[in-house]
């Protein structure tokens, strides 16, 4: 288990038939700080905040799937392989990003993800 920042340009999201462009340009998936292959999946928490004030909080496990049964439909359709990355989304809406906001995303058991928002100059 890590921590992903699932980061999405909502422009492209807005005028592509698909979320693929919007969610998987370069830069937009950081995760970590590390792996943690030891959690208790009923304790874990999920804060996320923007420029230090909370934007969200949930229980991990609580989403709108549990995360072993979400695991356990994936592998009806197809095979997990060590090093895989499945990501599980958050619970409510995410917020609106603007060039400079600093992201962190923190999951009992696992740390502290932070990450500065930066667009890129054309």
């Amino acid at each position: 288990y890590t921590i992903g920042n699932d980061v999405s340009e909502r422009s492209w999201q807005k005028a592509d038939r698909g979320l693929w462009r919007s969610k998987n340009a370069d830069t937009f998936k950081p995760m970590g700080p590390w792996i943690e292959t030891d959690v208790d999946l009923d304790r874990m928490e999920t804060a996320i905040r923007v420029n230090g004030k909370e934007t969200g909080r949930f229980r991990t496990n609580e989403m709108i799937f549990g995360i072993v049964p979400f695991l356990v439909e994936l592998t009806k359709y197809f095979t997990l392989s060590p090093g895989d990355v499945i990501w599980m989304g958050t619970d409510g809406a995410s917020p609106d990003l603007k060039d400079g906001d600093v992201v962190e995303i923190d999951i009992t058991g696992i740390g502290t993800l932070r990450n500065r928002f930066v667009k890129e100059r054309v």
